[in-house]
């Protein structure tokens, strides 16, 4: 029972945390590259790193979230296009950072991931999430990437390389600065009693 309240938690943050990152995708419309595609994708980093820490529950997690974004982006499109889209991007993403952790040889754990591998699965991730996304929409959908298949792969890949290149700086800059993020919350509680 633990098990399973510990699985639907880390699906709950996985889901929350896609949206949390992509709700600025609504505010700020200049960001849009065509109805489905972003210049700049913060989501992209939360997929990796929700995998990474997560594993099958931050693949599925994120997967419905791509899938309810695709689906309120769109929703003329059949809801089984934008099923099979959400599910090849996210299986695609998955088996990426599984294949890269076997080869760079990271425990289960996480403890000897260094920044350059998350580099190198933040761009891999990037290229195969943008390339299978394009391709697969391309394929389903009535036009909605269809014109130059090679041009919308590329703008997907360079707005998830941008989302995940910031994400992971983000990360990389709290995780560094853990002790002093700390130490103000434990002044400023100090402060307040």
């Amino acid at each position: 029972m633990n098990n399973i309240k510990s699985y639907l938690l880390e699906i709950s943050i996985s889901f929350a945390l896609y949206w949390i990152f992509a709700g600025y995708l609504y505010l700020i419309p200049a960001l849009k590259s065509s109805p489905i595609t972003y210049f700049l994708f913060l989501p992209a980093g939360v997929k990796l790193f929700a995998i990474l820490i997560f594993k099958w529950r931050g693949a599925l997690g994120t997967g419905l979230a791509i899938f309810s974004r695709l689906m309120l982006t769109d929703p003329a499109q059949p809801w089984v296009s934008w099923f099979i889209a959400a599910t090849s991007v996210t299986i695609a993403l998955y088996l990426v950072v599984e294949l890269g952790l076997k080869l760079f040889k990271i425990d289960k754990s996480l403890s000897n991931l260094h920044y350059y591998q998350i580099v190198v699965l933040a761009t891999v991730s990037s290229i195969i999430n943008g390339f299978v996304f394009a391709y697969v929409v391309s394929s389903l959908t009535i036009g909605q990437m269809s014109g130059d298949l090679f041009h919308s792969g590329f703008v997907t890949v360079i707005g998830n390389f941008i989302g995940n290149a910031l994400f992971v700086c983000a990360a990389v800059l709290i995780m560094r600065s853990k002790l002093t993020i700390l130490s103000f919350i434990s002044k400023l509680k100090t402060g307040i009693k």
